[in-house]
C-alpha cells in the first residue's frame, strides 16, 4: 500500500484519461488530495476542477495557496458552501458554489460543462464520493459516479475519485470498483 500518493500506481504512472478510486483514511483526506494537486497542476501543468462536498472553497482555496499550488489553474465546485453565506452569488472568479451535496445533477452538469471549457491538459479531483452517502441515497451516487466516469473517460480526463475508508463499505467499493481503470489505497 502507498504511503502517499504519488501520480504512480506500482511504480506505474497513472495513464491520461484513467479513473482512480482513491481509498484514503480520514486523517490524510487534506494531505491526499494536496498531493494529488501537486501532481497534476503544479509538476504536469494541468487544469484541475476540484468538486468538494468536504471542505468549503476559502478553505481549500487558502491551503493550496500555503502548498504553493497555482490557484489559477484550479476551479472549485463547492457542494459545501450554502448558498445563503454567500450572498446570493453562485459564482466566484474560480468557483462555482451548488450549495448542497445532495445536488447530483447540478454538480454533474456544472463539472461536464466545466471540464470541457478548459483549453489544457485536464484532471478532475472529486472529494469525496463517500461523504455523499450521507447526503444522499446509494444508488443516486452509484448512478452519478457511473454518470461522471463514463463522461470524464469520453472526454479523455483524469479523474481521481477520493474515497474516505472509513465512511464506506466494501458493497460500495465493489460497485465503484466497476467504474475505475485502478485503486490507490493510501495507508
Amino acid at each position: 500500500m502507498q504511503k502517499i500518493f504519488a501520480g504512480k500506481i506500482d511504480g506505474r504512472e497513472i495513464k491520461d484519461g484513467s479513473v482512480v478510486l482513491v481509498k484514503v483514511p480520514s486523517k490524510k483526506l487534506i494531505e491526499t488530495n494536496v498531493q494529488i494537486l501537486k501532481h497534476y497542476v503544479r509538476d504536469k501543468k494541468y487544469s484541475a476542477v476540484y468538486v468538494t462536498v468536504n471542505k468549503p472553497f476559502s478553505e481549500l482555496i487558502e491551503k493550496f495557496k500555503e502548498e504553493k499550488i497555482d490557484t489559477d489553474k484550479i476551479f472549485v465546485i463547492d457542494a459545501v458552501t450554502p448558498r445563503k453565506f454567500i450572498n446570493g452569488n453562485s459564482r466566484a472568479e474560480n468557483a462555482v458554489f451548488i450549495g448542497s451535496p445532495r445536488e447530483l445533477t447540478n454538480i454533474s452538469i456544472t463539472t461536464t460543462s466545466k471540464i470541457k471549457e478548459l483549453k489544457t491538459a485536464k484532471v478532475l479531483i472529486f472529494d469525496s464520493v463517500s461523504t455523499l452517502l450521507v447526503y444522499n441515497e446509494f444508488d443516486s451516487v452509484k448512478d452519478f459516479v457511473r454518470f461522471i466516469s463514463n463522461k470524464m473517460k469520453e472526454l479523455n480526463v483524469t479523474f481521481a475519485m477520493i474515497c474516505i475508508k472509513e465512511s464506506v463499505d466494501e458493497k460500495f467499493i465493489s460497485q465503484l470498483s466497476s467504474f475505475v481503470d485502478e485503486i490507490i489505497e493510501i495507508e
